[in-house]
């Protein structure tokens, strides 16, 4: 098999390109960690399969369309930052929605102190739906490199596209 050039991801059927500092780590059942290249500050991001878009999210109409994301409710999603947040003794900030490069995102914002290891961590979940499946990226760094992070995860969103997509794009 043929290597991929340094700056790209390939997961399953999708080649997608990495923002400047991050590589690819570990992946284990279904979820991929980027180390990102910091100025000592520990800064990751991770992406996951979320679940599956249920057969009938294309009949979704008004409201319940507005607020779903490929027919899974925000609320659903929320839940899980909420969730994960109380485990890490932290807590949510806003949620938006949003889209990226073409794709309708939820995004959450969340925030944990800091601690004996490390400083006040922000964290940005985004939730994005692509070929039937919806995706969560995770991102979380110092608040002083919320900036720079934020913007690398919606360069690698505006990306996510299936390897036709990408052939095509890069021709």
């Amino acid at each position: 098999s043929l290597a991929l050039p340094e700056g790209l991801y390939k997961d399953g059927a999708f080649t997608m390109a990495l923002p400047s500092g991050w590589s690819a780590e570990s992946a284990t059942k279904g979820t991929t960690s980027f180390r990102i290249a910091s100025s000592g500050t520990p800064t990751q991001a991770t992406l996951a399969v979320v679940a599956s878009a249920p057969a009938n999210a294309n009949q979704l109409v008004g409201r319940e369309q507005r607020n779903n994301l490929a027919g899974l409710p925000f609320s659903d999603l929320r839940r899980t930052v909420i969730d994960r947040m109380i485990s890490a003794g932290g807590w949510v900030v806003n949620d938006r929605q949003r889209e990226i490069a073409g794709h309708r995102v939820f995004e959450v914002i969340a925030q944990t102190p800091a601690n004996s290891d490390k400083p006040e961590q922000v964290w940005n979940f985004y939730f994005t739906e692509v070929n039937g499946r919806i995706y969560s990226l995770t991102t979380h760094s110092a608040t002083g490199l919320r900036e720079k992070l934020a913007a690398d995860a919606e360069k690698f969103l505006g990306s996510f596209r299936p390897m036709d997509a990408n052939r095509t794009a890069m021709k």
